[in-house]
């Protein structure tokens, strides 16, 4: 009887997974999200802090390519960066400007003080933030590990009984 009761419980959790699933491939789910990120103004960078609290910030990103490793800049001495020498782990956050879909990417930032790489990342908006590019900045690299989506505009949508949306495992 505990035997039947395990898989009448496993095919019940298993039954919205397969009503869910979608035919959409890991590139066009990463060209759609890239798509998103690009078109998103601001995005919200979570670090955890000593205590292991989230803390919630809006930031302006730059993305390079369709990997979605992304780039931001900062002080040097805020917060965030004390957050991420202490853990190294995030979440960062895009909407699209109609609303209608965003992109959610979980991953491990790294901090880079190399000035080569500042240039090659650099955002002309940033230049009257930091008048000292070598020593008033410093960058954050983004490598994404978990990529979630919801599109309404390219039909990837969330499931709709417990509203999780479509999850992609990055191995860049």
């Amino acid at each position: 009887m505990l035997n039947i009761n395990k898989n009448i419980i496993f095919l019940i959790l298993a039954f919205p997974i397969y009503l869910f699933s979608q035919n959409i491939s890991e590139s066009e789910i990463k060209s759609v999200a890239y798509q998103i990120i690009k078109e998103s103004e601001y995005s919200m960078l979570v670090t955890l802090d000593s205590n292991n609290k989230p803390t919630t910030r809006l930031m302006d990103h730059n993305i390079i390519n369709e990997d979605l490793v992304i780039y931001l800049i900062t002080n040097p001495r805020s917060r965030k960066i004390t957050h991420l020498n202490n853990n190294p782990s995030v979440s960062i956050n895009f909407q699209s400007k109609d609303r209608k879909s965003y992109v959610s990417i979980n991953g491990e930032a790294e901090l880079i003080n190399d000035i080569s790489l500042k240039r090659k990342y650099w955002k002309y908006e940033w230049t009257p933030f930091y008048s000292d590019i070598e020593n008033d900045c410093i960058l954050i690299k983004i490598n994404p590990q978990i990529l979630e989506i919801v599109s309404s505009n390219e039909n990837i949508s969330s499931d709709p009984i417990t509203w999780r949306p479509l999850t992609l495992i990055i191995n860049n």
